[in-house]
């Protein structure tokens, strides 16, 4: 599975969303996370739409707008945050998206169970971390580097760090 850069966005830009907008209280400017994330505007602002269609975002208008998460972070979930962006999919043919009919070779595949398997296995792990747990974690790092007289990485140095692997 390989996840493109619109799901690898979505996801960074929800995660800063969340931990910028103080409880969910502040709206974020996506011009404010697309200058930590190193995203271009234009294209968080495609992926805002499809996270808006999909009910995860919701958008203030006017002076002091911007976006704020349309449920706790604790309920939103990696894998639904990625779905909601573009088909998280192992293989093409196990591929609901890909292949709405089902595999023509299904019935001879020696391998089609395993894969689909696999995938569901997949989709399962990634609904299975919330953004909050993904915030927490940081935060858990972050507060064990100060403690160590480390200096903490701010999100977009990661990010940058996460970048060139």
């Amino acid at each position: 599975m390989r996840l493109s850069s619109r799901g690898q966005y979505a996801v960074r830009a929800i995660i800063d969303l969340a931990y910028n907008s103080k409880n969910n209280s502040v709206p974020i400017s996506l011009k404010d996370i697309a200058k930590r994330e190193s995203i271009s505007l234009t294209y968080l602002e495609q992926i805002f739409f499809t996270l808006k269609k999909a009910g995860i975002v919701k958008s203030l208008r006017g002076p002091g707008g911007g976006y704020l998460l349309n449920q706790e972070p604790s309920k939103i979930f990696i894998g639904d945050l990625i779905a909601s962006v573009e088909p998280i999919d192992i293989i093409s043919c196990v591929s609901k998206e890909h292949n709405k009919k089902g595999c023509e070779r299904q019935s001879i595949c020696l391998a089609f169970d395993m894969w689909n398997s696999i995938s569901s296995k997949i989709i399962e792990f990634l609904n299975s971390i919330s953004i909050a747990d993904v915030i927490s974690e940081y935060d858990i790092k972050n507060n064990y580097n100060i403690k160590n007289n480390d200096l903490p990485e701010t999100l977009e140095n990661a990010d940058k760090n996460c970048n060139k692997s």
